[in-house]
């Protein structure tokens, strides 16, 4: 019989609150998709932004249990690339899986961190005239020195940066629904034909399931607790996106949103509304660079098969392969937001929500530990069919519409 204890490995464990490990995952999550679902869904309306948040969420949701039960029968902590090893290494061909694993977590990793870097800059930018190149590094400086710190440092500056940004939302929004340019017609216009152009940066959105391992090891002490956590952080996440996409349809026309969206809103609202409004997008877009960057790191650790992530030297290789292609890529100037985005969620749909499942799979036939939960009726054929299809086929519209 498996026990019900978790072991130190590679990553360590550390603990969060309850409240920390729900904030790691809303500021993973509230950051660089967000302020870009009313771009990506402005030809389909409010409605179709609202359908595409809610059918991404719930199907987000679901690929998140399945990491989170893959976690709680897995005696040590580990990352995506980690899980890999662990279970489809002793398979044929079980280094190319995990060598695959890599490739494409860091596929979602260096557009995802990209794009943070680039909307950062962009806002930054507008705050300060400044060279682009020089408004992501002064982006990526506070970014990276909270990421080096770690699991800890950074559930802590996401608990407060989010219940910030929570505060600062609702503000924003109730300034535009009592602002006289606002009007609820233009939230009923809809075009469904339109949606599926949302649909990758929709994933994106709900896009944290490389956060639940974070979240595991932090809340080891108590792992009953974490498929609440995980229901409770996508749902504020789903109200968040409700609430942003109607303040923003309903002030403007679709067709005066900008791909930063908050650029265009706050300029609809005035000068100290602008500022505002940026300043909040700063925060989300640093929150989702904090998480990611922290989980992208445990991966690289694990990737290279670095024994420890505390020792200095793994830690320094890691942060810098983390960072760096970022900052490269931003250097080049040739990239824009939209597009990282697109990209990251096109693909991460496939690697964090359908690669899961073969992992799900061979997991209980080991069985490690006892589970305080399992999937049950979610893991049934059906669903799992569904979860393939689903992010198979919006990695295949989005390549079909870029070529």
């Amino acid at each position: 019989m498996p026990d019900t204890s978790f072991a130190q490995g590679v990553l360590a464990i550390r603990r969060l609150t309850l409240f920390q490990a729900v904030m790691i995952m809303v500021g993973g999550n509230v950051g660089a998709a967000i302020l870009s679902l009313p771009y990506a869904a402005r030809a389909a309306g409010y409605p179709g932004a609202a359908c595409v948040a809610i059918v991404t969420t719930l199907f987000s949701l679901v690929s998140h249990l399945y990491v989170a039960e893959i976690m709680l029968r897995t005696r040590r902590p580990t990352q995506l690339v980690g899980l890999m090893r662990e279970y489809m290494h002793d398979q044929k061909n079980g280094a190319l899986w995990v060598l695959i694993m890599a490739l494409l977590t860091a596929g979602i990793a260096i557009p995802s961190l990209t794009a943070y870097v680039i909307g950062g800059a962009e806002i930054i930018a507008a705050f300060i005239p400044v060279n682009p190149v020089i408004a992501g590094l002064m982006f990526v400086v506070p970014g990276a020195a909270v990421v080096w710190l770690g699991l800890k440092a950074t559930g802590i500056a996401q608990q407060w940066a989010s219940m910030i940004m929570g505060a600062a939302l609702l503000v924003f929004a109730f300034t535009s629904t009592t602002h006289p340019d606002f009007e609820f017609a233009r939230l009923a216009r809809f075009v469904p034909g339109a949606m599926a152009a949302a649909l990758p940066v929709g994933i994106f959105t709900s896009m944290s399931q490389a956060l639940v391992p974070e979240v595991v090891r932090g809340l080891s002490h108590e792992p009953d607790r974490i498929p609440g956590v995980i229901f409770v952080s996508l749902a504020i996440n789903l109200g968040f996106l409700m609430v942003f996409c109607a303040a923003i349809f309903g002030l403007q026309p679709f067709d005066a949103i900008s791909e930063v969206v908050t650029v265009s809103w706050g300029r609809a609202l005035g000068v100290p509304i602008w500022a505002a409004i940026n300043s909040f997008a700063l925060l989300a877009l640093l929150t989702s660079f904090w998480s990611s960057a922290l989980s992208a790191m445990g991966n690289v650790i694990e990737a290279l098969g670095f024994k420890s992530e505390t020792a200095l030297s793994s830690r320094v290789v890691a942060f810098v392969i983390t960072v760096a292609p970022s900052v490269a890529l931003v250097f080049t100037q040739r990239f824009d937001f939209g597009d990282m985005i697109s990209t990251a969620g096109a693909v991460g749909g496939v690697v964090l929500a359908v690669l899961p499942i073969p992992i799900l799979l061979r997991a209980r036939a080991r069985n490690q530990r006892q589970p305080e939960f399992t999937c049950g009726v979610l893991f049934s054929v059906p669903f799992r069919v569904s979860i393939v299809l689903f992010y198979v086929g919006v990695l295949a519209y989005a390549a079909i519409t870029m070529l």
